[in-house]
């Protein structure tokens, strides 16, 4: 059995103390004797009270030491362990682009996975899913947020389990730590068992290339033929109208890029700034631009690239397996921005893979970099891990209608002592 408030136990222990104390201060009427004297005394009341060092009204103090216990015990809830023995498990499963396989991260969960334990999938990201839900995405992976979404989880399940286990099913590769992963890590009270698997090989660095469906006049097309960007077959697409169904299943099924940088103000669905304006810059991790600009819509997403008052001018939005980018940029037809080297600058980050893209650092960890993920030590105590704050406990009620029925009987017995002095 434990306790939702311990505290409340100390004070009701004082209380009873304190009614004790007060119990031991009692007042006495001496005994009236007659004296001879006393018929030269007026005939008036005489009030005498004597103090005495004792325990008085026994029975009272047991009503009003009981109510104060049983109060007490209420406001503390008592919570009975609902399960003895059983130990359950928190899996967390990588799906990130560091997977080689798919299908092997799928096996070795299905070889840990029992019923009644938690299974957690992350990427850039981390949520409660299905073995059957398992698919691979082209996200750059995080520990740390998986590390959390495992607590969390753990959290949930502890009031019906005696101990926990972490089991972490990822390549581990250095892009999916950080800076925040051993603090994470130093709050699951217990070890991990880490289950490796293949690190996926990224493909060698060059340019990604364009394919899209626009003419040569387009000036956002011509500045990336002129770059040498453009090419039939790509993972990345280009829409310079209103995104097609077929273009949308294209990105969301093989986890490519979609970017969808409508050409005027009818090839775009996005909600219209309530104050159209311009603005003369915008920037990317690639490089700035500078021209007057005019900013048209709202658009929300992942920033990727901004204007120069900080407001998203391009965004990542995930979709399935791979993700839209939306980009509110409008070029004058007129205008040669986009054959200037700045335009080839700016727009490299735009056709990155989706989830930060950039450079990769696929190099698996070795074991002394992992061993702190894996720890030592015992199981986690399901107890440790318990949301006590969510928790409540059945026996409050009872104890409660406990205290108020004592008090009652205290008050009635108090009644019935001063009728019968």
């Amino acid at each position: 059995m434990s306790w939702l408030l311990p505290s409340a136990l100390a004070i009701a222990g004082i209380g009873a103390i304190a009614a004790i104390a007060l119990h031991f201060i009692a007042r006495s009427r001496p005994l009236a004797e007659p004296l001879p004297t006393a018929r030269f005394i007026p005939e008036r009341p005489v009030h005498a009270r004597m103090r005495s060092i004792k325990l008085s009204d026994v029975p009272l103090l047991l009503l009003r030491l009981a109510a104060l216990l049983a109060l007490g015990a209420a406001v503390a809830g008592p919570v009975f362990a609902g399960a003895t023995g059983t130990v359950t498990r928190v899996i967390v499963a990588d799906r990130s682009r560091a997977v080689a396989n798919i299908d092997e991260v799928r096996d070795s969960v299905r070889a840990v996975l029992r019923a009644g334990d938690v299974l957690i999938v992350f990427d850039s990201a981390a949520s409660v899913a299905t073995l059957d839900s398992l698919r691979a995405v082209s996200l750059v992976g995080s520990v740390s947020a998986a590390l959390a979404s495992a607590i969390r989880g753990a959290a949930a399940i502890a009031p019906r389990t005696d101990s926990l286990e972490l089991v972490i099913v990822s390549p581990l590769v250095s892009e999916e730590l950080d800076d925040a992963t051993a603090h994470i890590r130093a709050a699951w009270p217990g070890r991990a068992r880490l289950v490796r698997t293949a690190a996926a090989v990224p493909a060698a660095a060059g340019v990604r290339r364009v394919e899209t469906t626009a003419t040569a006049e387009d000036p956002v097309v011509a500045g990336l033929a002129l770059a040498g960007l453009l090419g039939p077959r790509s993972d990345v697409r280009l829409v310079r109208g209103r995104v097609p169904a077929g273009d949308s299943a294209w990105a969301r099924d093989s986890g490519h890029v979609l970017i969808h940088w409508p050409s005027t103000d009818e090839s775009s669905l996005w909600p219209k700034r309530p104050l159209i304006d311009a603005i003369g810059g915008v920037a990317s991790s690639g490089g700035a631009m500078v021209a007057r600009f005019p900013r048209l819509w709202v658009i929300d997403g992942q920033a990727i690239a901004r204007w120069a008052d900080g407001e998203p001018a391009a965004v990542e939005r995930p979709l399935g397996n791979g993700c839209i980018r939306d980009v509110a940029l409008v070029f004058d037809p007129a205008s040669d921005a986009t054959l200037r080297p700045p335009f080839r600058e700016f727009i490299r980050p735009l056709l990155a893979p989706c989830g930060g893209g950039g450079a990769r650092d696929a190099t698996p960890l070795d074991s002394a970099a992992v061993a702190p993920l894996a720890g030592s030590g015992a199981l986690a105590a399901g107890a440790s891990l318990r949301d006590r704050s969510a928790e409540r406990s059945r026996w409050t009620p009872w104890l409660l209608f406990a205290a108020a029925g004592l008090l009652i009987l205290e008050l009635a017995a108090r009644r019935t002592e001063k009728a019968t002095a």
